[in-house]
């Protein structure tokens, strides 16, 4: 068997902590963890969560210097950054599904735009202060897309920039990445008063291509983004607030129509791109002195606008959704029993113009999805509780265009048992139904699909009656707590996926139709591993992640699942923690387990440090060393190689 080199350095490095942190502290103790989780839509702790769920807060983001949301998760156990090397066109895949089979939210809000190859995450790094993975089926919370999980994205707010003496304050952060010339330009002000806080931000950045690691450059990679943030939060008494959250970001950039591949000239064009998002959302909470009204309102407006232009004729195409929200929940406490239940809903607009001759004809539509769940948290005994849920959404679309419309429904129940079995071990079996709602491209795409010379096009068809794609997974999940220092986290999953709904391309007969269609069921199993040890100065973060997939009609293997990883991320204080540096090492076997092509195995080794001088206790310096080896490699079912050897510097002053 071929040596895994992360598996030795694992092995190396776990005893010595351990045997310290055994030494300092032998009770069993689990720690009680403070951060709070709002993906699971009740405010927890993480370490009351029933689910299995990855944070990876603001600290740790500095220390990646990311260039899109999906590279804040890249380290993960059973996640896939897809889409390619282009940070712009990046998605996320959780155990195997991705792209609008993973949901996510922007600050409670949903996010819920594709267009064929066009991106669908739009938040920047800079602004974003945490993100929260929940990892399996979540239609119970969260309804339509939730298949393979939930990624939440958290921006930054007042509290995050004001010292707690503040009432105004900011700051300004520059940073420069040397492999593709990239400068980043943010500002933050914000303040505060006894009843209200507000915060403005806004960021630009601009860079040229990315040069990969054999030392090429990664043609039609560069881009100039700009964007803005604003924040209020009013505190109208000691019950009730409201806030609203405005965003406003802007890309620009010559990029191949497709940007998960190269331009080739026949089926990729290079084309010049504009792409505009708006998000709008006002957000009332009441939290009285009764245990039974805990509740939120919230409304929201999306906005996604994309235009095009191929440069070698200047055919342009555009491409516009609004999508309009409205969430409504309320959490009660009867007793030690907590019920979280609500109705929530969005309505969306979708339309889109393609110039030229033999073009698809996306549909002029509008969708309608909404929903009615609960759900609560029963203590049995004191080492016994359950969680049960349940969701009920009805979705309607209708194509304008061709006069066509649809309606269907879908129940997402859930269930969990969970076994406080000692102080220090924690058991939870759970089960979770989900479910895809078709998109309207999916249903009713006509046109031209592609041609192969006069006369000889091949077509989309509609397929009004496709149902919706639905998920079953069953999970055991345990946590370990084996002293003040080591927490382990570990989780065995299988989840049965029917009615994939996949687009097929026929030829026959000449020159043939594409249309979406139902395809068999598939198992998707495997499990992950984490461990955390903390204590004192030193820091050390372990995980392994596996998933194997299969189409349970053909017994054939599944495309697009992750390959195993190994993972570990070790960081120190030193200087009276002055100084923190860390080396995060990612160890990707090699994936040939499908019919196709074989990905070879890599090592990815990052090195960062932050720095805040005594002299200026303002200042923090972060430098960053992705790829410090210059590794020339490709994830597994990527066509583009990923970038070389980022080094990024970047310097951030508060006032």
């Amino acid at each position: 068997m071929k040596p895994k080199p992360l598996a030795v350095l694992i092995s190396g490095i776990i005893s010595m902590p351990a045997m310290a942190a055994s030494a300092a502290d032998s009770s069993p103790v689990f720690n009680v963890g403070e951060v709070v989780v709002n993906a699971t839509r009740m405010e927890q702790k993480s370490d009351e969560v029933s689910r299995q769920i990855t944070i990876i807060d603001k600290e740790t983001i500095d220390s990646i210097q990311p260039q899109s949301v999906a590279e804040v998760m890249a380290n993960e156990p059973n996640i896939l950054i897809e889409g390619g090397s282009r940070p712009g066109f990046q998605t996320i895949n959780i155990r195997g599904l991705g792209n609008n089979r993973v949901l996510q939210t922007v600050d409670g809000v949903r996010q819920d735009f594709e267009s064929g190859h066009r991106a669908s995450y739009f938040l920047d790094p800079v602004i974003m202060k945490s993100v929260e993975v929940v990892k399996g089926p979540a239609s119970t919370l969260w309804g339509s897309g939730a298949l393979g999980g939930v990624v939440a994205q958290t921006t930054i707010d007042a509290e995050d920039i004001l010292d707690s003496d503040d009432d105004v304050g900011g700051l300004i952060k520059s940073g420069f990445n040397f492999n593709n010339d990239q400068l980043t330009t943010t500002a933050v002000i914000a303040g505060r008063t006894d009843t209200l806080d507000w915060l403005i931000s806004g960021y630009g950045r601009d860079s040229n291509d990315i040069e990969l690691g054999n030392g090429d450059p990664l043609g039609n990679s560069a881009s100039e983004d700009q964007g803005a943030l604003a924040k209020l939060n009013w505190q109208l008494n000691e019950d009730q607030s409201i806030a609203f959250n405005m965003r406003h970001a802007t890309v620009e950039g010559g990029v191949p129509s497709n940007g998960a591949s190269q331009v080739n000239g026949s089926s990729v064009f290079l084309i010049d791109k504009d792409q505009v998002n708006n998000s709008v959302s006002a957000d009332y909470r009441i939290d009285t002195a009764s245990p039974l009204l805990n509740a939120q309102v919230m409304a929201y407006w999306n906005s996604v606008e994309v235009d095009e232009s191929r440069v070698s004729d200047n055919r342009t195409d555009s491409t516009e959704k609004d999508t309009y929200g409205l969430n409504i929940n309320n959490l009660s406490q009867f007793g030690d029993i907590s019920i979280l239940y609500g109705v929530d809903g969005s309505h969306s607009n979708f339309s889109a113009q393609r110039s030229g001759t033999d073009r698809p004809t996306p549909p002029d539509a509008t969708m309608d999805i909404w929903g009615a769940f609960t759900q609560g948290i029963i203590p049995l005994s004191p080492k016994w509780s359950v969680e049960l849920g349940a969701r009920y959404d009805h979705f309607s679309t209708e194509a304008k265009n061709l006069g066509q419309s649809r309606s269907d429904n879908e129940l997402s129940p859930s269930a969990a048992l969970i076994w406080q079995t000692t102080d220090n071990l924690e058991l939870t079996l759970r089960h979770d139904r989900a479910f895809r709602a078709p998109t309207a491209e999916e249903l009713y795409s006509t046109g031209t699909h592609f041609c192969m010379g006069p006369g000889m096009c091949n077509t989309f068809l509609p397929n009004p009656e496709l149902d919706a794609e639905k998920a079953a997974n069953t999970e055991l999940i345990a946590k370990l707590a084996i002293n003040q220092a080591w927490t382990v986290k570990t989780s065995i999953f299988e989840n049965r996926v029917d009615d994939f709904i996949e687009q097929t391309v026929s030829m026959s007969p000449f020159p043939g139709n594409t249309y979406w269609e139902n395809v068999d069921k598939a198992k998707l199993h495997g499990f992950e591993i984490s461990a955390v040890y903390s204590q004192n100065d030193i820091n050390l973060a372990l995980g392994y992640g596996q998933t194997r997939g299969k189409d349970l009609a053909t017994g054939d293997p599944l495309n697009n699942i992750p390959a195993d990883t190994w993972s570990a991320d070790l960081s120190a204080s030193f200087l009276n923690n002055q100084l923190k540096a860390g080396v995060r090492v990612l160890y990707a076997e090699e994936q040939n387990l499908s019919t196709g092509d074989v990905y070879d195995d890599y090592t990815i080794t990052d090195l960062y440090a932050a720095w805040q001088p005594k002299a200026i206790k303002d200042l923090t310096l972060n430098l960053t060393i992705n790829n410090a080896t210059d590794e020339y490699y490709r994830r597994a079912w990527a066509e583009l190689y990923e970038a070389g050897r980022e080094v990024s510097l970047a310097a951030t002053y508060k006032f």
